[in-house]
């Protein structure tokens, strides 16, 4: 069965809304999902699954506290062939960083091999019930690509 896991840090709960709804995409798809904070996360967690998504928010244009460890210990493993996606909420307030936490890890995550199936899902703030169900289909067609893969 293919296996994905979600790795993903919310502050005010907009990011953690749009991780559900991405959740139950993979899910109507029939893989095993595993579902982690930031915080319990560590890079080689990324290494026993077909593929993985990543799931932030941004913090005064960087990566937020939660994640800094997991961002910077990235550079120690070989993400090589590994499947990817990344998705997050931002305030399009900051013009000049929004959403750059997410940018960061897309960067990052394809330095180290790994092949983004998708282009970033960013929210600005607040999901809608359009970009709930955007969230659901990301999920949908990032288990699809996968299987298909």
């Amino acid at each position: 069965m293919t296996k994905i896991i979600v790795i993903y840090t919310s502050m005010t709960g907009n990011t953690a809304l749009l991780a559900e709804e991405i959740i139950k995409g993979l899910e109507q798809m029939n893989v095993e999902v595993t579902v982690k904070e930031a915080f319990d996360s560590i890079p080689t967690d990324l290494l026993d699954y077909d593929g993985f998504l990543i799931g932030t928010y941004t913090w005064e244009g960087d990566i937020p506290d939660e994640f800094m460890d997991f961002f910077e210990e990235l550079d120690h493993i070989n993400l090589l062939e590994k499947k990817a996606a990344i998705f997050g909420s931002g305030d399009s307030y900051y013009r000049s960083t929004f959403g750059a936490a997410i940018k960061l890890f897309s960067e990052r995550i394809k330095d180290i091999g790994a092949d983004i199936l998708l282009p970033n899902l960013i929210v600005d703030v607040y999901p809608d019930e359009g970009e709930l169900l955007k969230c659901r289909d990301y999920g949908r067609k990032f288990a699809e690509l996968i299987i298909s893969s």
